[in-house]
């Protein structure tokens, strides 16, 4: 039987096992059924390259395999437990430039006299203007960054949570982003309110 080429098949499979989230039973399953699927096309002659180009978008294959795995909605403590850490993080990276942005604010030169004592107050206000934003950075990109990039905050990580779409993939970017619309234009405590009574205790956005 004829070996698949690793530089091309290998490439593919990781591609799309990297989208799949699914207990490692299942993992293990879907990597042997893409495989053999790969394998019978090379014994048939085809070209790897056309036979990848035809088995189709990474992530559509993945959304396939992942149609056939349920999903399990996380419960109300859980992600209330996870939200608490990740809000005790932004509070500590977010208080810490605020804090950096105060302590600066008060040594700006209020009469700076030459050149040398302009271009350190100058050098400060950059400074606080570099804290002051990475303060809001923290407050508001924590959440979509994270989520978008990995598929969990670091509270999420700690209880095995982690951010899928409907289809089972990881959530994109826009997806993260919509998840915290509540959470910027603060209507967050109102729907809050709704978890524990909602069937997968999910939000609005989510």
């Amino acid at each position: 039987m004829t070996r698949i080429p690793t530089n091309i098949a290998d490439q593919y499979v990781h591609k799309v096992m990297d989208l799949i989230y699914a207990p490692e039973k299942d993992r293990a399953r879907i990597q042997d059924d893409l495989q053999a699927h790969l394998q019978e096309g090379m014994d048939g002659g085809e070209d790897m390259k056309a036979l990848v180009e035809r088995m189709g978008d990474p992530r559509e294959v993945a959304a396939e395999f992942m149609s056939a795995v349920p999903l399990v909605c996380a419960g109300f403590w859980r992600r209330t437990a996870a939200f608490l850490v990740d809000l005790l993080v932004i509070l500590l990276f977010g208080g810490l430039a605020a804090v950096l942005t105060i302590s600066l604010s008060n040594v700006v030169p209020q009469h700076p006299e030459g050149l040398i004592e302009n271009l350190i107050g100058g050098a400060i206000i950059i400074l606080i203007l570099i804290s002051a934003n990475a303060c809001i950075a923290v407050i508001l990109l924590y959440f979509p960054l994270l989520e978008g990039r990995f598929g969990q905050t670091l509270g999420k990580r700690l209880f095995g949570l982690r951010v899928r779409s409907e289809d089972g993939l990881p959530a994109s970017y826009g997806q993260a982003i919509l998840r915290r619309l509540s959470f910027y234009f603060e209507i967050f405590p109102i729907e809050a309110l709704f978890l524990p009574f909602d069937p997968k205790h999910q939000r609005w956005f989510d």
